[in-house]
């Protein structure tokens, strides 16, 4: 089945199997799935959510509503999981944002990731995409970091998210520039306001910032891997001027901690089903993204990881939270 981005922002729901399950005594799903997303619909994190959950719904024999919880850079949609009961009929989609880099930026973080979330399956990854207004006079990198130094401070850099927000930081520390920081609630604003030429550059999704690049309405400059992407191959890695610079996006299929560890092995069963499936790697790749497996015994021990990664990387950047 093809799906487009209209067909999925127009459906909340996914698919269900056509012949669920028998429900008996204590039989899980036994009702409809939630999958709460910390972003607003049409972000990266959402369209992602929407593609997995379709061919889940039909593993799993339930229904799978997708539940947009934007806000507060993703504390809202976390806080919900966390107060709903811990059944498994509530997940959770876990991005670095919430899962790594939200302790060392959010003052008073409501959560422990390592502590309240539970890693259920890997599903996807990809680089960030430095893209800028496509007025200014610049088409790479070098280029870029030459024209803000020398109009230091004239330039202006969006981000729509803790992981972009230390993304950009850390092009401005390697690069030695300074630019004004703008927060968006969500990357696709700050997006379309580097197309618009209110921000002077952002580090957004490759999906939606290559479409975006493609079609004229802003440059895209470097990807933010040690390497190119095999999605955009034509496109710089960042490191290749600045070396060292390395940033990636990840999402976890997660939930809150105290789901039955049977029902969290149904559901990595299944989403290991939905990965093998023809057509899935299409279609995310259309928004940037690439699968990515990890076994279940190795999940833990990653976010717990990341999460020091992204604060050895905050503490150098001397950024604190707000």
């Amino acid at each position: 089945m093809r799906l487009d981005r209209r067909s999925l922002l127009a459906a909340p729901l996914g698919l269900a199997a056509p012949a669920a399950r028998a429900a008996g005594p204590g039989a899980w799903p036994d009702r409809p799935i939630r999958i709460i997303v910390t972003f607003p619909a049409g972000t990266q994190t959402d369209i992602l959510t929407r593609l997995y959950s379709v061919p889940l719904a039909q593993k799993l024999g339930q229904p799978i509503i997708v539940d947009n919880r934007g806000g507060a850079q993703g504390v809202i949609g976390i806080r919900a999981a966390l107060a709903a009961p811990a059944d498994g009929h509530t997940l959770l989609m876990i991005g670095v944002s919430t899962g790594a880099s939200a302790p060392h930026m959010i003052k008073d973080l409501p959560y422990d990731p390592l502590r309240d979330l539970v890693p259920i399956g890997m599903v996807a990854d990809a680089p960030y995409l430095l893209i800028c207004d496509p007025r200014l006079p610049v088409r790479s990198a070098a280029e870029l970091i030459a024209h803000a130094k020398a109009r230091p401070g004239a330039l202006s850099f969006g981000h729509g998210a803790p992981s972009r927000h230390v993304a950009g930081a850390l092009l401005a520390k390697l690069a030695g520039i300074e630019a004004l920081e703008v927060a968006y609630r969500g990357q696709p604003e700050a997006t379309n306001d580097c197309a618009a030429g209110r921000i002077s550059f952002t580090i957004g999704d490759l999906g939606e910032a290559l479409a975006q690049a493609r079609e004229g309405r802003v440059r895209a400059l470097a990807v933010t891997t040690a390497a190119r992407s095999p999605l955009a191959p034509e496109i710089p890695a960042l490191s290749e001027t600045l070396p060292g610079y390395n940033l990636s996006v990840w999402f976890l299929l997660g939930a809150a901690a105290g789901v039955p560890e049977p029902v969290i092995a149904r559901i990595n069963a299944a989403l290991t089903e939905v990965m093998a499936e023809p057509g899935l790697r299409q279609q995310l790749a259309v928004q940037g993204l690439d699968i990515r497996s990890m076994p279940p015994e190795t999940l833990r021990g990653f976010m717990a990881s990341e999460v020091e990664n992204w604060g050895r990387i905050i503490r150098l950047l001397d950024l604190q939270p707000t």
